[in-house]
């Protein structure tokens, strides 16, 4: 065997040891921990470095395989994404290849009939290697590959394809994450609008009967009935029966939150739950008032803070109590919240009503495309953070 020989066939056990290295990781660390866009760039960036690209592309079919639906990009820094605008949707080189079985490689892809479309403040981008990706017959997207040193190989061009069948899993994953985010959402929107009707029908009936009664018999009691010791009781049963019905009305929906916004109906919650609680010391501190975000955004941070403020009452024994609300800029809203009781394990997983609460808080902040983070141990009290992104602020 020539020289030349042993350095092509080490190249080749070289390049197919990689490729294998690539493939754990995307089974050890990306599909197996990652959902959603987050698997799909990590794709793009493991694709990148294994093939000694400068930049690479994931692009996401829309039904039908059109047009795309997402584009997750690799190499790019966030000057030149912003300079960049909007994602593309298909068009050119990209929608050839929605249309293709095999690969496209090319050694000038400006020279190419269907390159078109590239923005203005587009990298430089001439060499190109482009996979479709298909399951079965039906085409999820493709990966496309730029700027190699040197120009893209028919076995750069083997590695994606053994590759795009780890991407069809990977993009089949993130599909169906989304119709999953899509069916919760669609729940938790007709959840709030029941709780909504429900809670407006007993503050405009039950609880104003209520309060009339009360009302009625506190003036029957001042005329003829001072020292009636049964009338006193139930006119105490009766106030309590008010307290309780506005704490339901509260808990369905917080007509604060119509009347109030944000800022007023939280600031409104904490002090109702230091009360109830006991609680020695309880703050709000915020930056948003006045402020009108989205009502899918509202009613999530809402939400959380209610059944974080509910468990702390329930379960940490606490004595101090801080919830913070901080805009740090127009695109984000974060959420701290803070308290000094018992504390808990949040890597136990038992189905009590605690753990229950955490899965429906992190279901809403995901459903928001945030993040969550709860840090606590026994006897080390609790912390919970979140962040929002500040998608839009409703006119």
């Amino acid at each position: 065997m020539s020289d030349n020989q042993l350095e092509v066939l080490q190249e080749q056990v070289s390049a197919s040891a990689r490729l294998r290295g690539v493939a754990d990781r995307i089974h050890t660390e990306i599909l197996a921990s990652q959902t959603g866009e987050e698997a799909l760039q990590q794709f793009a960036e493991a694709a990148r470095q294994l093939i000694g690209a400068r930049y690479c592309a994931i692009g996401v079919a829309r039904a039908g395989g059109e047009s795309l639906e997402e584009f997750l990009t690799a190499g790019l820094t966030p000057s030149e994404l912003e300079a960049i605008g909007a994602k593309p949707r298909g068009a050119g080189i990209l929608g050839l290849l929605l249309q293709r079985e095999t690969p496209l490689r090319l050694e000038k892809l400006s020279q190419h009939a269907s390159s078109a479309g590239i923005p203005a403040h587009h990298p430089p981008m001439e060499s190109f290697l482009g996979v479709p990706i298909r399951y079965d017959q039906t085409v999820l997207g493709s990966i496309y590959l730029t700027e190699k040193p040197g120009g893209f190989t028919e076995e750069d061009e083997r590695t994606i394809q053994a590759l795009s069948m780890h991407l069809a899993v990977a993009i089949r994953n993130w599909q169906l994450l989304k119709r999953q985010r899509a069916l919760v959402a669609g729940l938790i929107t007709a959840q709030e609008e029941e709780r909504r009707a429900v809670a407006y029908d007993l503050h405009d009936g039950l609880t104003q009967y209520v309060m009339a009664a009360h009302m009625h018999l506190a003036a029957f009691q001042r005329v003829y009935g001072k020292d009636d010791e049964d009338l006193t009781l139930g006119l105490k049963y009766l106030k309590d029966a008010v307290v309780e019905s506005r704490r339901l009305v509260n808990g369905l929906r917080s007509l604060a939150l119509d009347d109030m916004g944000l800022a007023g109906a939280l600031a409104q919650l904490v002090q109702e739950e230091k009360v109830r609680a006991g609680w020695a010391e309880a703050d709000f501190l915020h930056n948003v008032e006045g402020e009108r975000f989205s009502t899918p955004l509202v009613t999530a941070v809402y939400r959380v803070v209610q059944e974080a403020l509910t468990n702390a009452r329930k379960h940490a024994v606490a004595q101090h109590v801080q919830v913070t609300l901080l805009q740090e800029d127009e695109n984000l809203l974060l959420l701290n919240i803070t308290d000094d009781g018992c504390g808990f394990d949040p890597g136990r997983t038992h189905a009590d009503d605690k753990h229950i609460g955490l899965h429906g808080m992190a279901e809403r902040v995901r459903l928001l495309e945030g993040t969550l983070l709860i840090e606590s141990a026994p006897g080390k009290g609790a912390q919970l953070s979140a962040s929002f992104p500040v998608s839009y602020h409703e006119e």
